[in-house]
């Protein structure tokens, strides 16, 4: 036996009327300025990334090839603004002991650093100098003889 199938009355919708020409050519302008303000304001955005990247220079200036490795290392680890307690434990933690300073607001440390090119140990002196608050805000590297592996 079937079971009637109830046939469900259409319901009729209203079709909005279509758009005119000067609504269509509207909406194309309008969708086009916005495409290009999302355009100006991205490009906005990388232009100010791009300056303020190429702004941002370097707060120590090493002219010795051989020690720009330990130039890098510092920058990586201890950004311009660390403080002099996060640079104490970055120099400990890797066997770095602290030299007397020479002026107040200073902290200095010999780091020997192997040459991965050439093989051989580099030296250098390194003086952190901070602020009024303990904040870094510079580094002076100097090249000193190697002395012997104690």
């Amino acid at each position: 036996m079937r079971t009637p199938v109830s046939q469900e009355s259409v319901v009729a919708t209203p079709i909005a009327d279509p758009p005119t020409a000067a609504q269509m050519q509207f909406a194309g302008i309008n969708r086009g300025l916005r495409r290009c303000a999302r355009v100006s304001v991205g490009s906005l955005l990388l232009f100010a990334a791009l300056l303020t990247a190429g702004c941002q220079k370097s707060f120590m200036q090493v002219d010795d090839p051989q020690l720009k490795p330990i130039q890098e290392m510092i920058e990586t680890n201890l950004p311009k603004g660390s403080t002099t307690d996060r640079v104490t434990y970055f120099l400990s933690t890797r066997g770095y002991e602290l030299q007397p300073p020479e002026k107040p607001g200073t902290l200095v440390t010999v780091i020997r650093h192997i040459d991965t090119q050439t093989v051989r140990p580099v030296t250098a002196r390194v003086t952190f100098y901070f602020d009024a608050n303990g904040k870094l805000n510079a580094v002076e590297l100097e090249r000193i003889p190697n002395q012997p592996i104690e």
